[in-house]
């Protein structure tokens, strides 16, 4: 005998008044099941996001201020860069890292162009200097020969440099 029998005969077996009251019972019992299953995650979601939503909004907000300030500051930074000497700039830059002792010249080639050379210098220091010149100053690589050293991680440098003005008027 299946289960789907064994119903059917306790379904036979009881009175229409116990068969109102038991199909009563599972209709209750079938809405709170899809209420718990499917409508509570959603209300909780949404309360979850309507809660979050002010906070994002903020944080849209402040994200359009920054790129606004940022804008400024690109532009001031690029009257920054055609006023400053290029090899000032640069010497400034190397002071601050950690091969300014291997730097062994920089010479300024014309208004807009500087020539470096440099050993030994830490090959990750290089690349991290090299993107911050671009990202800070607007100053750009313009031609490198990298030469690697017998220490593992050493390069020689010969680099130069151009600012991100003659950068912008070089590429078509």
């Amino acid at each position: 005998m299946t289960v789907a029998d064994s119903l059917k005969q306790y379904w036979s077996t009881r009175s229409r008044k116990e068969q109102v009251v038991l199909g009563v019972a599972a209709m209750a019992l079938l809405a709170a099941l899809l209420y718990l299953v499917l409508l509570e995650p959603g209300l909780a979601a949404r309360r979850q996001l309507g809660s979050a939503l002010p906070r994002l909004r903020a944080q849209v907000e402040d994200m359009q201020q920054q790129q606004k300030e940022i804008a400024l500051l690109r532009k001031k930074l690029g009257t920054v860069s055609k006023s400053a000497d290029l090899k000032a700039l640069l010497q400034s830059s190397v002071a601050r890292t950690s091969f300014v002792n291997a730097l062994e010249r920089l010479d300024a080639v014309a208004g807009d162009k500087a020539a470096m050379l440099a050993s030994p210098v830490v090959f990750d220091d290089w690349l991290a200097w090299v993107e911050n010149l671009q990202r800070e100053l607007g100053i750009r690589l313009d031609a490198c020969r990298i030469s690697a050293l017998d220490l593992p991680g050493m390069v020689r440098i010969e680099a130069t440099f151009i600012t991100g003005q003659s950068a912008a008027r070089k590429t078509p």
